[in-house]
């Protein structure tokens, strides 16, 4: 158990020397990152459209679990 401490600690250090040889990424300017992003044009048909859907889902949960009929009658 000890030997293990130093041998996970090597391979630790020796995980951290990743590619340098990489290039630095570009940097971009600040008021490009802070800025707030433009509106979508066709929000409001998403969302009704995705309102819908959530109104089917729902009126389909509301349905019994296991159909009548399907279980033995010892079960029910």
């Amino acid at each position: 158990m000890r030997a293990l401490i130093p041998i996970l600690a090597l391979g630790v250090v020796a995980s951290c020397g990743g590619d340098t040889e990489g290039d630095y990424p570009a940097l971009l300017p600040q008021a490009q990152i802070l800025g707030t992003p433009a509106p979508e044009t066709s929000a409001t048909g998403d969302l009704s459209a995705r309102a819908a859907a959530l109104r089917a889902r729902a009126a389909g949960l509301r349905g019994p679990v296991i159909p009548p009929g399907s279980l033995p009658a010892s079960v029910e």
